[in-house]
């Protein structure tokens, strides 16, 4: 689901669309719309529950929740986040 700024949403499955092209459009994504796949293990505890508490790396795509790191994270981080194996591999 995609919804412009002057509101109109526009419903598509993801495989009919493709990035936009004009220079003035805010291509961030709001991370309180981001839905974790069902699934995802975090890469610490293992475990798929807290979905809602988890971060995905915008390298690797894993999952990690945000208790399971050290030190531990309360907050969504604002913008891209890179996880500890991506960080250390200098990826």
């Amino acid at each position: 689901m995609l919804e412009g700024r002057d509101g109109v949403v526009w419903m598509d499955h993801v495989r009919n669309c493709a990035p936009c092209h004009l220079p003035n459009v805010d291509g961030t994504m709001d991370p309180s719309l981001a839905i974790v796949r069902a699934g995802l293990r975090c890469m610490l505890c293992g475990s798929t529950d807290q979905a809602a508490h988890m971060l995905v790396c915008d390298r690797c795509s894993r999952g990690w929740h945000m208790s399971c790191l050290t030190p531990p994270i309360d907050v969504v981080p604002t913008g891209r986040w890179v996880c500890p194996r991506c960080t250390s591999e200098g990826r």
